[in-house]
């Protein structure tokens, strides 16, 4: 009796092992599996004969066991597509939807339960792009389908989906159903394109550049000054054909060009700030030089000329918003776009600047260097306003009193 006793409770411990290593396969086949099998196993029923119960060496209770694991199973499959963050949609042979996860429903701005509707009922024929993905990809058997969609929510909203598609199939029914799985590659696709439009602005920019540059190294080569005026004109070119390019071929707002004017009041005082300490250096700059090499200014020339006024100095407003469009909101900000690293932003404020230094070749090494240097620091003003406005009062002023001052 005591032996027949002790092999029952081992045959009953090694029962409960093998309930354990069930559960235990299962949960980790869930993990291993993924989507697909989550899917699979979700769907799968568990069933046993009367004839298998009787001829297995396993006893009805542990049979009711197993049945309770796969049924916690299950439970822990619809958790997991609860809980993801992209887009979960089943559906029948028929096109009944099975399940959608919360994700779905939030990416699709979906408000009403669509489980039990068909899919062609659900999305309207606004999202033929869907329809015809779905319509495609349940064609045929045991095939798996990608590809970019765009979707049209209620609210109005396009987003733009990464989706796929797979056909899951009981081996034993031979029923079939289907699975897709899409994110939200919206704001993705967004950055790849404002960095492809950033690359075309930025070449075309860089063309003309090399351009200008050409054409003063050839005037130069004939023994002439490459007048002011020409300069002016150019920038004046170059800005409007790069404005005009920008909101033709490009998806870029007024802000996004540097254009915007909220918080503009509070960019002027610091930029007035600026322009006053910068004024106060060039006329100390000035004094200093006449004191030490009289000879860098004209003879007889006064402190202030206003003599060498023009017509240019009447249009030069007009420059300076154009410069300051091309070199921060043309050049800097594509700059930004293309750029990737820790010090990104650093790199597009200088290189920006000197490329827009660059472009004052006809003045000489040293005018080069300044404007760099000056350009440095309005980049940095930009970074933190934003905005092209602020930057136009001190580079009107330091500009016409580098001018008047006699420095160029």
């Amino acid at each position: 009796m005591e032996n027949q006793k002790e092999t029952q409770e081992a045959i009953k411990e090694d029962q409960e092992t093998l309930v354990r290593s069930i559960q235990e396969d299962e949960l980790q086949d869930m993990l291993d599996e993924k989507v697909t099998d989550t899917l699979l196993n979700s769907e799968m029923e568990v069933e046993v004969t009367d004839e298998e119960i009787s001829e297995s060496v396993i006893d009805p209770e542990m049979v009711q066991q197993t049945i309770d694991a796969e049924e916690m199973q299950g439970v822990l499959d619809t958790r997991v597509l609860r809980d993801f963050d992209e887009g979960i949609i089943t559906f029948d042979r028929s096109g009944v939807i099975q399940y959608i996860n919360p994700a779905a429903s939030l990416i699709l701005g979906l408000t009403g339960n669509a489980v039990g509707k068909r899919y062609r009922d659900v999305f309207d024929k606004e999202n033929s792009a869907l329809l015809e993905f779905l319509v495609r990809s349940t064609a045929e058997k045991n095939t798996s389908y990608r590809g970019d969609i765009v979707f049209h929510r209620d609210d109005g909203r396009d987003v733009r989906l990464n989706t796929s598609c797979i056909c899951l199939q009981d081996d034993d029914s031979q029923e079939r159903s289907f699975a897709v799985h899409f994110e939200d590659i919206t704001e993705i696709d967004i950055l790849r394109r404002k960095r492809r439009e950033s690359s075309a602005v930025f070449i075309g920019t860089m063309t003309a550049v090399s351009v200008w540059i050409f054409i003063v190294a050839l005037w130069q080569q004939t023994g002439q000054k490459v007048p002011q005026e020409v300069m002016t004109q150019f920038i004046h070119v170059i800005s409007l054909v790069m404005f005009f390019y920008v909101r033709r071929y490009t998806h870029f707002s007024f802000d996004e060009m540097g254009l915007k004017y909220k918080g503009i009041s509070k960019a002027v005082k610091t930029d007035c700030l600026f322009t006053a300490i910068f004024a106060v250096m060039l006329f100390g700059a000035k004094y200093l030089i006449l004191r030490v090499s009289p000879g860098f200014f004209a003879q007889g020339a006064p402190f202030w000329d206003w003599s060498r006024a023009n017509w240019s100095d009447y249009t030069y407003p007009l420059t300076v918003v154009l410069q300051e469009f091309l070199s921060r909101g043309v050049i800097h900000e594509n700059l930004r776009r293309i750029f990737v690293g820790k010090y990104s932003e650093a790199a597009a404020i200088i290189v920006s600047s000197l490329l827009f230094g660059a472009l004052h070749i006809h003045r000489g090494f040293m005018y080069m260097i300044a404007a760099t240097a000056l350009l440095s620091i309005f980049g940095v003003l930009y970074r933190k306003q934003n905005s092209i406005w602020g930057l136009c009062i001190p580079h009107f002023v330091l500009g016409e009193m580098v001018w008047f001052l006699g420095f160029v």
